[in-house]
């Protein structure tokens, strides 16, 4: 379904109608979907740039980024496109709990080199997708500061189980390390106006609504980066933004560094 509302071409009938189905009640789904990438490889751009060389994105889906036409520039990088621009030897792992998109991700980067690797893993399971000998063996060095990327992806668990999901992760990486944090936030009073209930009619993962003051607290502990926890278009964008009416559903993201 993300890969769909992106553009991409890796997805199924399947996904196509239970995107369009979301789509039919929040029209600006895939517009949230694209300020998420967007966010996310200006976020890996400004970590890399502070000299970390190792990313381990997990949940991450398909490593893609669809072109708006022939020869035009990329709306947004996949992961190891935006870290490799600024250092050309990183090492970067996708991880994800779908054998489909690990197999996928497999074949687009089997070009890549051994310091990229995609590998299943739980993001529930923080340690283990640590100490996974595929990714330790591309070069991921926890001593050394890294970055961790949880982008759209702890809303599929609940709010608990993220909580104690970005802790373990703090907790296992060396000082100077980052984590890169998006998640969906509906703030409606009304329970039909819930982007939680709408997406989870569909025969999927179940999202979890998460509120405000839980998504702060996910970086409770570290270094927020300013401009701090904020609308993910609103996250050191390219191009000064115009003014925007507030949103009732967005994508909140941030960045922190573990002291």
């Amino acid at each position: 379904m993300y890969d769909y509302w992106l553009g991409g071409k890796d997805n199924f009938e399947a996904d196509r109608e239970a995107a369009e189905a979301v789509r039919a009640s929040r029209p600006d789904v895939a517009d949230l979907a694209l300020e998420n990438k967007k966010f996310l490889t200006r976020a890996v751009g400004y970590v890399a740039a502070q000299g970390v060389g190792q990313f381990v994105d997990v949940g991450s889906g398909l490593p893609t980024s669809p072109l708006r036409e022939p020869g035009a520039s990329p709306l947004w990088l996949a992961t190891h496109e935006a870290a490799r621009a600024v250092e050309p030897d990183a090492m970067v792992a996708y991880v994800d709990s779908d054998p489909v998109a690990v197999r996928h991700s497999q074949a687009l980067l089997a070009h890549g080199g051994k310091r990229i690797v995609a590998v299943l893993g739980d993001l529930a399971d923080p340690g283990a997708v640590l100490a996974d000998p595929e990714i330790v063996g591309a070069g991921l060095e926890l001593a050394r500061p890294a970055c961790v990327i949880l982008g759209c992806v702890l809303h599929f668990v609940p709010p608990d189980t993220a909580r104690r999901t970005v802790a373990a992760v703090a907790g296992a990486m060396a000082p100077g390390s980052y984590l890169i944090i998006s998640v969906g936030f509906d703030g409606s009073p009304a329970p039909d106006g819930d982007f939680a209930d709408t997406y989870n009619a569909q025969a999927g993962p179940a999202i979890y609504r998460q509120t405000r003051a839980g998504i702060d607290a996910l970086f409770s502990g570290l270094e927020v980066v300013p401009p701090g926890v904020v609308d993910a278009a609103a996250w050191r964008p390219e191009e000064a933004e115009a003014e925007r009416p507030e949103r009732i559903a967005m994508i909140l993201a941030g960045v922190g560094r573990t002291a």
